[in-house]
C-alpha cells in the first residue's frame, strides 16, 4: 500500500506541482540559471520577510488547487493524499475503513492507540486573515455538528499554506465550523496551539 500511496503522490506532484510554479531560466553572467517561478499570490497578510518571520509562516502559494481549477471532491482526495504522506511518513500506520458512511476519515494507529481522524482541508483566507474548515455534517437537511461519538481529531490542512492542524474533539465541541489564524488575530486564535500537533496523536512532543 505504500508504494501504491507513493506512487500516487509522486504523480500528483509531477502533475499539478507543490507550489504550481513552473520554472523559468534567467541568465546570471553568461549562465543559465533554473529558479522557480514566483508562487506567491496578493493576499493580504504577511509579505515581508521581517513579518514571516514573525509568524512563522509563508504567503500563500498558487497552484490548480487554490486557484479553484479542481472539483471539490478531487481537491478533497488529494488532501487525504497529502494526510497518507504526512502521517506515514511518522511512522504512523494508517487505515480507509470500507465506504464512505462513515463520519471519519481515517483510523490511525500510533503505538497500538487508535484514532478516528477527519481530514478537512482549506484553500482561501475568509476575512481577516481567517481560514475555516467544517467540524459538521449533513443529515438530511439539517447540519450536525460532530462529536466524540464520530471522531476523535479533525485534522485540517491549509493547502496554500502547508499548514496542518490536529484537534482533539474535546477542544472544539460544540462548534460546527473552526478558525484558524496562522498570522495571527486580535480576537485570539484559540486552535493555534494544535498547529502541527501531531502528539495529539503520537503522544510525542
Amino acid at each position: 500500500m505504500s508504494v501504491l500511496i507513493g506512487d500516487l503522490m509522486a504523480m500528483a506532484d509531477e502533475r499539478y506541482g507543490r507550489g504550481g510554479g513552473k520554472r523559468r531560466g534567467k541568465r546570471v553572467r553568461g549562465k543559465r540559471k533554473l529558479e522557480a517561478a514566483s508562487s506567491y499570490d496578493s493576499a493580504p497578510g504577511p509579505t515581508s520577510r521581517k513579518e514571516r518571520e514573525k509568524w512563522g509562516t509563508q504567503p500563500e502559494k498558487k497552484s490548480l488547487r487554490t486557484q479553484g481549477r479542481l472539483p471539490p471532491k478531487r481537491m478533497g482526495e488529494l488532501s487525504e493524499l497529502d494526510f497518507l504522506r504526512k502521517a506515514m511518513g511518522m511512522g504512523m500506520i494508517v487505515s480507509k475503513p470500507w465506504g464512505d458512511s462513515y463520519r471519519y476519515d481515517f483510523i490511525v494507529d500510533t503505538n497500538g492507540r487508535l484514532f478516528r481522524a477527519q481530514v478537512r482541508s482549506t484553500e482561501n483566507r475568509f476575512g481577516h486573515r481567517g481560514y475555516a474548515v467544517h467540524a459538521s455534517v449533513y443529515v438530511g437537511r439539517k447540519i450536525v455538528g460532530l462529536t466524540a461519538k464520530d471522531i476523535d481529531v479533525i485534522v485540517a490542512y491549509i493547502v496554500s499554506r502547508d499548514i496542518w492542524y490536529v484537534v482533539p474533539v474535546k477542544a472544539f465541541v460544540p462548534r460546527k465550523n473552526l478558525w484558524f489564524y496562522p498570522d495571527g488575530s486580535k480576537k485570539g486564535a484559540m486552535f493555534e496551539k494544535f498547529r502541527e500537533a501531531w502528539w495529539v496523536m503520537t503522544g510525542k512532543k
